[in-house]
This record gives C-alpha cells, structure tokens and sequence, in this order.
C-alpha cells in the first residue's frame, strides 16, 4: 500500500463493537484515505440491542458517566486518542437532561452512539456507506474479499470485521420439547432470547406466570409487564410503593440461587485496586504447569481463595479498627492455608465482615420455609439488606472485590485465548458458572430497579419460588417446586427469562452459517474460532489475514462494547491493535501486488 492508497473495509454489524473499531481504523489512517462500509439490518450506530424501536423503560446497566466508546488519555493504546467524550458529557454539550448518576434508557444510548458515529463519518478521508441490509457471505481471493449481501448487492473489501454482537440461535433440544409439550397442553412457553425482542402479549392480565431465571433479562421482563403496562410506582414514606394497572400477570420467578442478582455498588471508592495474588501468570504456571485447566474443578477454588484475600486487604487496609490482628499476620496465615474460615473467625469479630464466597453465591442454601409468605419476606429482607450494604462505603471490601472480578475477568480471557481450558470447560464454564457467577456478584441491576422488585413483592405481582426451582408439565399445567419450601406452584405460562447459550453450531446468523459450511471458519468452545490477534480461524486451523472477528461469539471474547472513561479499557486495546493489524495486512497485500 502505498501513502495514499485507500483501505476499504466491511464492518458486520453496525452497534457500538464497530463504531469502535471505525474510530480506531481512523486513529491509523494517517492521513491515508479510508473507506467503509457498515452492514446491519438495523441502523447505524446502536445496532440491534440500542436501538430506538424498544420501550424506552428498558435501561442501560451502566451510570451514564460510566459510558463511553472513545478512549481517552488514560488510554495507552498505540494509536491516537482524543478526549474521549463520555454519554453524560455528550448529554451536557447537546442540552440533552440527562443526570450523570443516573442510568439511561437504552434509546439515549443510541442518540450518543449516533452521534458519535456521526463525528467519525465527518473525519477528513473517510468515505462510509451504511446499507440497512444483512451479510449472508464472504469469498476471499487473492486480491481482497467479496461480500454477499441478503439484497443481492455485493462488496468488495480489503478486509472484514465480523462485529455481530448478540446473535440468535435455533431452540435446544429442551426448549423445543418444552415447546412442543406446551402447545400440545394449550400452555404458553416464552423461549430464551432478549427480552425487548420476546412477544410478552401472549402473557395475560391476571395470569400466573412461572419465570426461570432472577438475572438481568429477569429485570427487562419484569419491567416490561408492570410500568410497561400502565402500572407506577410512589414514593411514600422512603419506600417504593407499586399502583397496579390490573393488566399485570402474576410473575412466580425461581432459579439455582432463588435470588435477584446482587445490586450494583452506589458509592465512590478511593481505595487503590488490590493486585491479584493467586492468578497471576506465573502463580498459575506454578500451580497448573502447562497441563490443560478445568475452570470449575482446578480454577473455581482458586478464585475464591483470591477474593478472599482481595476482601481482607481492603477491610485490613481501611477499616482496622474492626479486625483483631496485624494484616501482615493474617496475610502470611492466609496464603499458607487452602481453607480460611477459621482465620476469619479468629481475626474479623462481625460475621458482615467476613468473605464467604460459598455464602454469597447460594444465600438460601439450607433453608427452609414453612411456607411461600415466609419464604417472600425473607427474600425481601435479603434484598433489603443487599440494597442497604451497596450504598455503604464501610463495606469498601466489596469495591475491592469488584475490581477484583473485573481483573479475574480478564485472567479468564486470557486462559481462553491461550487454549489453556480443557475443551469441556471452555464450551461448558465459561459461558456458564463463570459468567453467571460474575454476573450475579459484579453486574447486578440498578438499585432502583431492586427497590421496583421489592415494591413489586410486597403488592403480590412477583412471588418468589425458592432455590433450585424445578418446573415440570403436570396435569395440563406448568408445575413449580424448589429446595426452600414446600409449596407447589402451577401456572399456564412458563418464560425463559435468560439469553440464549452461546453455540455456534446452532446459530442462526447467515453468513457464520455459510462459512462454517465451507471450512472458512471453525467452532471452538461453542464460539467462533478466533487468534490472539482476532483472525478468523478456518477448519484447516489456518488463519485469516483479511477476515477477523470481534465480539461476544468469538472464542476468548471477554471484553465489553462500552468502557468506563479513565480506565484504559481492554476493548480500546482489543480495537487498536485490530485496526493497526488490518492496516498493515492491507498495505502487505498492496506491496504484494505491485
């Protein structure tokens, strides 16, 4: 390629993934001409999951000071960065009311990402083209790639980004027994899949309802039924109380815990980020060798053992007066040990102050209910609790463990990407018991919403079923019974309230259809084989110098489409290098050429 030869480039997907890698393909350009081309049936900008065309009571799971997709100058990637605009401060510069604390409807998280989009499609050398359509395939040949479109239009590229996000996915062979077993019984089943797409008009005023799952789509759901249906909620006297429309179903909601996912921590935190100890690189070499990992069985205790430790730092660190021994004792005591509680016992007097990981993932296990209304006001004292402790900075431990889960977050990715997991963890732990662990403890919902839910119990329009809820079909009905009390529940409409598993091999996505029929790209863990350096891996093993993917689907993908400003976030990293490498192929292929 020579200085002023152009970079034409197709991007899959057109969502906040794209957007930044467009910024950073123009970080690289210097001065080079760019052209490219963004493919999604939906618009440009939010992509599906931001879309305008959602309720605008379905809200984004981040403040809105903590939401940006421009790196900013904590950022140290190679490429040049800008100041990083974040979506409240898009908000003050556009006159858009809009409170940095707050969380913000998904639709004006479009609006930013619209605008952002904008002002990179205004940068001098960049020709972009937006085709409201869908890619169906991709050719490689020796002097670039040619992309299908459903339309029938066809582009020709230098390179391709895969940069899908959240994808569809045929029903399990569960799912669709459960499907056929409901239609059969005149019972509704509502499948797995996000929520603002699910049709939740076939659920009824009035109607029990059984919901499995207490997570994030759990939220969007219950959401949609209640203020979506003409339903508010009051303050009165420091406590939400809800006015019921009367078209509201009745919601009974169980899962493995039994509990909403914990909320969100609601206090500023000054206290330096304790460094991991047990997951570093050269401790799991020592630990692990170079033998493959089984993350449940090898990995599992070895992280709790590092919260662990990352919880006492923190309370040792900023809260001594409620300890009874010397930090330097405990942590010399701790590290030679495998199992603490009696170290905690002996050295953390209040029992709130103790880390128990076991305790904190499984909150009712071992207990038992005389019957549902025990079982509901203890629910809601948790959730009390829970709310109460995330706006309290005395326990800065949990700050401590937060960041902690965002660093062993990584360690996982990393593992991933290194091949290290053995082949069942990473099809089967990654996606599942690690992800709904770190889910449930790092990316909980929006108090307010928890204050919704509560006010929700108390008026009888969502019933918790207990722990280790089990639903099966009995006598034309579907029937709900749990570890936490005896009380059956039966209901005519059962809703997954989950995403769908990552499978690749069940996807629906037409182009990753097409060229893992071909052998131009290959399944691994479930997820689409990608390298360390994010090409596209083909069933031959060999990798794509033109065709590289990004994403949640993508083996090893761990990383988020938003960052929080100031952190020097793996996603700027993740689209830096993308970018530099896609123009360097590009030139590679050009002195070829020539």
């Amino acid at each position: 390629m020579t200085s002023t030869s152009t970079l034409t480039a197709v991007l899959v997907g057109a969502g906040p993934t794209a957007v930044g890698v467009l910024d950073r393909l123009l970080a690289h350009a210097a001065g080079r001409p760019l052209q490219v081309h963004l493919v999604d049936p939906h618009p440009a900008g939010g992509g599906r999951i931001w879309r305008t065309a959602q309720s605008e009571l379905l809200w984004a799971n981040s403040l809105a000071r903590d939401i940006t997709v421009l790196p900013d100058a904590s950022s140290t990637v190679a490429g040049p960065v800008g100041p990083g605009t974040t979506l409240s401060e898009w908000a003050l510069r556009t006159g858009v009311p809009l409170d940095p604390e707050s969380f913000p409807p998904r639709t004006l998280v479009n609006a930013y990402l619209s605008w952002v989009l904008e002002g990179l499609a205004a940068a001098p050398g960049l020709t972009l083209h937006r085709h409201t359509d869908r890619v169906v395939d991709v050719d490689e040949h020796p002097d670039g790639v040619r992309v299908r479109l459903a339309g029938g239009g066809r582009l020709d590229a230098d390179v391709v980004v895969l940069a899908q996000g959240h994808l569809d996915r045929e029903p399990g062979a569960g799912e669709q027994a459960l499907g056929q077993a409901a239609r059969a019984a005149g019972l509704t089943h509502v499948p797995t899949g996000y929520t603002a797409d699910l049709d939740l008009d076939v659920l009824q005023p009035g109607e029990d309802v059984l919901v499995r799952g207490a997570g994030l789509a759990f939220v969007d759901l219950v959401t949609l039924l209640t203020g979506g249906r003409g339903g508010r909620f009051d303050e009165v006297d420091g406590a939400l109380v809800y006015r019921p429309s009367g078209r509201e179903p009745v919601l009974h909601v169980g899962s493995r815990r039994g509990v909403p996912y914990r909320a969100k921590l609601g206090y500023p935190w000054a206290g330096p980020p304790v460094p991991l100890t047990y997951l570093t690189p050269d401790a799991l070499r020592a630990r692990f060798g170079d033998r493959p990992v089984d993350l449940r069985a090898d990995l599992a205790p070895v992280v709790a053992r590092e919260l662990g430790r990352v919880a006492a730092a923190e309370l040792f660190r900023a809260h001594p007066e409620r300890t009874r021994m010397p930090w330097k004792e405990f942590a010399a005591r701790y590290d030679a040990t495998e199992d603490a509680t009696s170290l905690w016992a002996e050295a953390v007097p209040d029992p709130a102050d103790r880390f128990d990981l076991a305790a904190l993932d499984r909150p009712l296990a071992g207990r038992r209910f005389a019957d549902g209304e025990a079982l509901q006001g203890w629910v809601r004292d948790h959730v009390r609790a829970d709310l109460a402790r995330a706006a309290d900075p005395a326990y800065s431990q949990d700050q401590a463990v937060f960041t902690a889960l965002l660093f062993t977050h990584a360690v996982v990715a990393g593992l991933v990407r290194a091949g290290r997991l053995t082949e069942r963890s990473e099809r089967e732990d990654v996606s599942g018991w690690w992800m709904n662990l770190f889910s449930y403890l790092a990316s909980g919902p929006p108090s307010p919403r928890l204050r919704e839910l509560l006010a929700l119990s108390e008026a009888g329009v969502v019933r918790f079923t207990g722990a280790d809820t089990v639903v099966t079909l009995e006598a034309g009905r579907w029937v709900a019974r749990s570890a936490s009390t005896d009380e059956v529940v039966a209901a005519t409409a059962l809703v997954e309230a989950r995403v769908p598993d990552v499978d690749l091999g069940a996807t629906t996505d037409p182009l990753l259809t097409a060229l893992l029929r071909r052998g131009a790209a290959a399944e691994r863990g479930g997820r689409l084989h990608v390298d360390a350096r994010h090409r596209l891996v083909g069933a031959d093993g060999e990798p794509s110098e033109r065709v590289a993917a990004v994403g949640f689907w993508t083996s090893g993908a761990q990383v988020a489409a938003f960052a929080r400003p100031g952190t020097d976030a793996p996603f700027f990293h993740q689209n830096d290098a993308l970018a530099a490498r896609l123009w360097s192929t590009s030139a590679a292929g050009a002195a070829r050429a020539a």
